[in-house]
């Protein structure tokens, strides 16, 4: 909003133009009437009001009065007309600008920079010139009424309509024109070139002339050739190639000349010219704001575009520098994109083909492969996984995921299909051995360890109670046990990394499901609140169980000290995956270590000091959720609100 005065030197402007025009104005005083046909001064008010700052409106509304008193006076007004026609002016500029200041305050002039040029603002300022204008012209008409002037209605409507023709001609104009000089005006997107403009004018300007002169009410005919300029100009030369058309009707009118000047009443003649300049101004107005409207529309579309193309490139440079292949599918089933890893996977399947041949014989394979080739058909395999015998004699295993895409319409029974192929051959052939040597190593630390303890329960039973030696021996025996645990823990998560899986529809809820299978880890005070419309997976088995039995353990194994554990689990279907969440409200999972406690031995500062354990459990759960394609994460929580873990299965078919 503007603070700051007006300079002298724009403040002796806008007193000079306000004076020159209320000369102007006089001069069509028409005999036997006492006030003019027309007052193009209030728009030059209306913009002075605007231009000063609202904290220092007497610096305007002072001259205003004085220079619109003093030249009513000489030229031959009447004490009353001066006195009350000065408050006029003032009491219509002042409301005008409250009204425009309240209702558009984005407006350059009212505390903001926003252009006229908006159909919305164009119609809020229409109206706060109309009540501006109308308060006038009620304080006009007084001022004649008190002067002993014949009043009627037909002269309270001849005073509005001047200055509202005076506020919207030369006040619209010359905001357009501010803004103008102000800003910058982006052309029309198809704009038109100077010689048309040239041409517009002439063609305009003569057939405006003509129209008046010959006999036939075609001044309706005008207002095409504003809407002409309009449409191909910016809205300011269109405006004031409109005001010139306007002005010269208005002109003609007066001279006698035109449908209008037949009128028996001058005061009517002029008022029914006035009405048709505001309409042949509004119109261009409200084409041009509309055609800025569309302009806009059209930049921000082609900026869009733009935008997306860039987004375009940029996803195919990503997708194309991926080591993952990808593979869309339509609802048809044939291939739809690739990027460059797919080709490179497809061509090592069907050497020297073409890509489409290639492609299409890889996402057959990868979609209907053989049943020994199917995921966990071997020991080292994990759900999802696709072996591929290559020409070559040697094989390629690849890990598969499938997800359904959106975008397809809701009548489609099928929709487009991503699949993600990662090739997994030398990670799974490093398993199988890792996972003998395992067993083997679990299965050879057991017996010693087996000894070691009942040697140890057998020296105890010989020493003296109370006793350092026996509370040693304990210790001993403790340790004993935990070294079976590590042990324990050590092997399940050999075999959850590599051991076979064998997938099939497996039940999560009911008096059946997996979820039933731990209700045995829970104390007799705990809760485990398991959602009634659990979806099924597909998935091993022994696997699922021991996911979630580690995870229910862990809920009532880190139960806080003296509260009993509440275990909820929730889960939905998402496309080809289940969602899985399980809340509990134990000690819960410091922020700094969401991510760290999947690794294996970790375990944070805060439960090893409390609680016991070997570090292993939640890496077996990810170990699990991963080889089913799946992913596992710990969810943030507000402190002392125990902790939320969410993971995905494959859904059952």
């Amino acid at each position: 909003m503007t603070t700051a005065p007006l300079p002298v030197r724009a403040v002796w402007g806008f007193t000079i133009a306000y004076a020159v025009l209320t000369v102007l104005g006089r001069l069509t005083v028409v005999h036997g009437q006492s006030v003019s046909l027309v007052w193009p001064a209030a728009g030059v008010a209306a913009l002075w009001l605007l231009a000063e700052s609202p904290h220092r409106q007497w610096r305007m509304l002072v001259p205003l009065v004085a220079v619109h008193a003093m030249i009513v006076w000489l030229t031959g007004g009447t004490p009353s007309l001066m006195v009350f026609g000065a408050l006029s002016i003032a009491v219509q500029t002042w409301l005008l600008g409250l009204l425009v200041r309240r209702w558009c305050p984005t407006l350059l002039g009212a505390g903001g920079t926003a252009s006229l040029r908006s159909p919305r603002t164009l119609a809020t300022v229409c109206c706060a010139v109309a009540l501006g204008c109308l308060a006038g012209a009620a304080v006009g008409t007084l001022a004649l009424w008190t002067s002993d002037m014949t009043v009627d209605v037909w002269t309270a409507v001849a005073w509005f309509a001047r200055h509202v023709t005076g506020v919207l001609s030369v006040g619209g104009v010359g905001h357009l024109a501010w803004e103008w000089r102000t800003q910058t005006i982006p052309q029309r997107a198809q704009g038109g070139h100077r010689q048309e403009l040239a041409l517009l004018w002439v063609v305009s300007l003569a057939g405006t002339v003509v129209i008046f002169l010959q006999p036939l009410p075609l001044a309706f005919l005008v207002i095409s050739f504003s809407v002409w300029s309009a449409a191909r100009f910016r809205t300011f030369p269109a405006a004031v190639h409109s005001l010139a058309l306007g002005s010269v009707a208005l002109w003609l009118s007066l001279e006698g000349h035109g449908p209008f000047a037949r009128l028996s009443d001058p005061v009517e003649a002029a008022l029914v010219s006035q009405v048709f300049v505001v309409a042949v101004l509004l119109t261009s107005l409200a084409v041009g704001a509309l055609g800025d409207r569309i302009d806009e529309l059209y930049a921000a579309a082609r900026r869009a575009r733009r935008t997306s193309a860039q987004q375009a490139q940029l996803l195919t440079e990503m997708t194309e520098s991926m080591g993952e292949g990808l593979i869309v599918l339509d609802p048809a089933g044939k291939v739809d994109r690739s990027n460059g890893a797919s080709r490179w996977l497809a061509h090592r399947v069907r050497p020297g083909a073409r890509d489409a041949d290639a492609l299409a014989v890889l996402v057959g394979l990868v979609l209907d492969p053989a049943p020994a080739n199917a995921g966990a058909s071997r020991a080292e395999l994990g759900v999802g996984d696709v072996v591929l015998p290559l020409p070559d004699g040697e094989e390629m295993v690849l890990a598969v995921t499938r997800t359904p895409l959106s975008g397809a319409r809701e009548d489609d029974s099928r929709s487009a299909v991503l699949l993600v192929l990662r090739d997994v051959t030398y990670h799974r052939q490093g398993l199988r051995p890792l996972a003998g040597f395992a067993s083997t190593a679990a299965h050879d630390l057991r017996g010693p360890l087996s000894s070691v303890r009942s040697w140890l329960e057998l020296a105890a039973e010989d020493i003296e109670p109370g006793s350092l030696a026996l509370d040693s021996m304990r210790r001993a025996e403790r340790s004993a046990d935990q070294m079976g645990d590590l042990i324990d823990d050590l092997l399940a998560h050999a075999l959850a990394e590599s051991g076979g899986l064998r997938a099939e529809d497996v039940a999560l809820g009911g008096e059946r499901g997996v979820l039933a299978q731990t209700l045995g880890l829970l104390g007799p005070d705990d809760v485990l609140d398991v959602s009634s419309d659990l979806p099924a997976v597909h998935a091993d088995p022994v696997a699922v169980r021991q996911l979630f039995g580690n995870l229910v353990g862990n809920a009532v194994k880190y139960a806080t000290p003296g509260t009993p554990a509440r275990i909820e689990v929730r889960a939905e279907q998402q496309g080809a995956r289940v969602v899985v969440e399980i809340h509990d409200n134990g000690v819960g999972v410091p922020e700094e270590d969401r991510t760290l406690i999947f690794q294996r031995f970790h375990r944070s500062d805060a439960v090893r000091a409390k609680f016991g354990g070997t570090g292993i459990g939640l890496s077996i759960c990810q170990t699990i959720v991963t080889r089913h394609g799946g992913t596992i994460e710990c969810l943030a929580t507000p402190p002392g609100t125990g902790s939320v873990f969410r993971f995905d299965l494959p859904a059952a078919d």
